[in-house]
């Protein structure tokens, strides 16, 4: 079985319990106005040109046969991504999205930082994009990580079905669960998508006691009024989780312009005291809630 993957991120500490490694999937079915992973919404590898680091040498020119190059430029249209490019870039300002593995490779990568996964009760993390959007590469490296006692963590949006959510609970020690609205229009307005699947998935993950953590992405002028129906939402269905309270930022914008790509980061800022504010309303209905910016 083989997957596409975006990158890996080693020594984290944010995406679930302990030192763990992160694994981006590429490809989403949402398109979220904020999403600072851009280069995850496709399913197909990509390379990027991060301007701010080139130093126009002109090596990638004669590097690429077929003339999608030009002073790191990238003609997507003409690009076979054979990687020519980035093996010759001197400064990194040609970066590749997308490398396939198949889970056993992928599985012995991941492995070598098992001893910092078991002293500090981490292990591995899928997350994307979306990773359920690639079910059955998801499915075979959550089966084999768990083959080698490595605990493994599913960061989902919840759009996906209900077999291929059945499909890996066996494998998953605990799912880190996005939500962005309840209103189904502001659901559509900042995702592309509605959110009855979503949710649908979240009532039965929580009435099987299944270990979900929710991530609250707070995005002021788009979710922020849907913090109360959350904490409601979530009260109504006896969760009994944590929800972790996440600030927006903009600072992938230049994810965006690399990949040529419009960006649709919003507009706005989202400081800590609405971080602090988001938090207390959800502590109000009862709600396990963590801060995001000061909180681990």
């Amino acid at each position: 079985m083989e997957g596409i993957i975006s990158g890996l991120k080693r020594m984290e500490i944010h995406d679930g319990d302990g030192i763990r490694t992160t694994v981006f999937f590429k490809g989403c079915p949402l398109r979220c106005l904020w999403c600072h992973n851009p280069e995850t919404f496709s399913k197909k590898s990509q390379i990027a040109h991060f301007s701010e680091k080139c130093v126009s040498c002109g090596s990638c020119n004669g590097a690429c046969e077929y003339g999608a190059v030009n002073l790191g430029k990238i003609d997507h249209n003409k690009c076979v991504y054979c990687l020519d490019c980035v093996k010759i870039c001197p400064v990194d300002a040609l970066t590749a999205f997308g490398t396939t593995y198949d889970e056993k490779t992928l599985a012995d990568i991941l492995a070598k930082d098992k001893p910092f996964f078991e002293k500090s009760g981490g292990g591995v993390t899928m997350s994307g994009g979306e990773c359920l959007f690639q079910p059955d590469f998801a499915v075979a490296l959550a089966k084999e990580l768990k083959s080698r006692g490595i605990s493994v963590y599913v960061d989902t949006s919840g759009f996906t079905s209900r077999e291929v959510l059945e499909s890996i609970i066996p494998y998953t020690d605990k799912f880190l669960y996005d939500i962005k609205a309840i209103d189904d229009e502001v659901h559509k307005t900042c995702t592309g998508q509605d959110n009855k699947v979503i949710l649908d998935n979240l009532k039965f993950l929580i009435s099987n006691g299944i270990s979900v953590e929710i991530r609250y992405p707070l995005v002021v002028g788009y979710n922020d009024a849907e913090c109360e129906k959350i904490g409601q939402w979530l009260k109504n269905n006896a969760f009994r989780g944590k929800v972790k309270v996440l600030q927006y930022h903009s600072m992938a914008s230049s994810r965006y312009e690399a990949l040529g790509m419009k960006s649709t980061l919003p507009n706005t800022k989202t400081t800590p005291d609405d971080v602090k504010n988001a938090v207390e309303i959800l502590k109000s209905f009862g709600i396990d809630t963590i801060n995001g910016i000061t909180d681990n």
